[in-house]
Order: C-alpha cells, then structure tokens, then sequence
C-alpha cells in the first residue's frame, strides 16, 4: 500500500498547478506543464525507490514555487 501522503503531495501539486497554468502566460504554459509532465512521469520510467522520493522532493519545491508565482502575479489577491 503506497503511502498516503505522497498521494496528498500528487493532489496538492496538480490544484497548484492548475491554477499556475492558468496565470502563466504562454511561454510560461509551456515551461509548468513540461515540468509538471516529468515529475509525474519519472518515477514510472525510472522505477527506483531513490527516484521516487526525488519527484516527490521536486514535486514540493515545484509546488512552491507555483504559489509563488501565483502570489506575485496576483492571482489569489485578497
């Protein structure tokens, strides 16, 4: 049984990219969804415990850094 806080972590990252899609322009559009796209697809071409736990490492920073884009681009202004 997986763990179920990497299946929290999967759902976390793809809302926030959603919504980082959605502010980027199209240059940028490009940029998150192929950086999304490898995250996700690593582990099932690389099937390593130890790359596994670094796509979900990458999935964090990635995750993070979309809220801050976001935020700086004003998208969930208040």
């Amino acid at each position: 049984m997986k763990n179920p806080y990497l299946s929290l972590i999967n759902l976390v990252v793809f809302i926030i990219f959603i919504f980082a899609f959605i502010t980027a322009e199209a240059k940028g559009k490009i940029i998150v969804a192929t950086i999304t796209a490898l995250l996700f697809i690593l582990p099932y071409l690389f099937p390593i415990r130890e790359v596994e736990w670094a796509s979900y490492a990458g999935k964090v920073i990635f995750s993070i850094g979309c809220y801050l884009y976001i935020k700086m681009h004003g998208f969930l202004k208040r």
